[in-house]
């Protein structure tokens, strides 16, 4: 498939997907799902996550972070690119929102694509949030499906939590909850989380729209 076919698809696709709540979402984030051309096709774009970090450092992730007041999720996660990547906005069109989720905080946050034109691989990201940039072709993804793993997440209260007011006070039975990791084995440096969940569900939406 060539560039322009490829695009015009995905343009075709993403430009339908729009959201009311996206406009204003105070407490939300926004994160991008960075496009690049490569030489055989597109290629997601990911950044590893500055080592001082106080979150998560080292990780993988894509471009992203929280809506400031007075700016809607689509300019945030514009912005946020902007800053991560040292790109001008100019530099990034924005194909379409890909998904609506929830962040650990329990927030919303909008995940859009975006294409980043004449983006230079020597262009260095913002050190104190960035530590290196790394590609993978969109075209491996379609071959590759994530595994997944599960966490048991067990509850804890607090030392001020009221047992009196609840049905067996501190020998009351919590569920524990379990949580879906999801991991793309062969990767390197490791994409899992929720950073592999963001970008197997933007790959389910190419597959079932046929646009690779």
């Amino acid at each position: 498939m060539t560039g322009p076919d490829w695009l015009r698809n995905l343009r075709c696709v993403f430009s339908k997907t729009a959201s009311l709540s996206e406009l204003a979402s105070p407490g939300g984030s926004a994160v991008m799902i960075p496009l690049v051309e490569g030489k055989e096709g597109p290629e997601i774009l990911f950044e590893v996550r500055a080592a001082g970090l106080r979150h998560q450092p080292g990780e993988v992730c894509f471009p992203g972070g929280k809506i400031e007041k007075g700016e809607g999720a689509r300019e945030a996660a514009v912005r946020e690119t902007c800053e991560e990547l040292c790109m001008d906005r100019s530099g990034i069109e924005v194909l379409g929102l890909v998904m609506e989720t929830v962040n650990p905080s329990m927030a919303p946050a909008f995940v859009y694509l975006g294409l980043l034109r004449g983006y230079d691989s020597g262009n260095l990201p913002s050190r104190d949030e960035v530590d290196h940039v790394f590609r993978v072709p969109l075209r491996w993804f379609m071959d590759h499906y994530p595994v997944h793993y599960s966490v048991s997440m067990q509850q804890i209260p607090e030392r001020d939590f009221p047992y009196d007011l609840i049905p067996g006070g501190k020998n009351y039975r919590w569920r524990e909850k379990k949580m879906d990791i999801p991991f793309y084995e062969g990767t390197d440096p490791m994409i899992w989380g929720m950073t592999a969940r963001i970008t197997d569900r933007f790959i389910q939406i190419v597959r079932t729209t046929g646009i690779m």
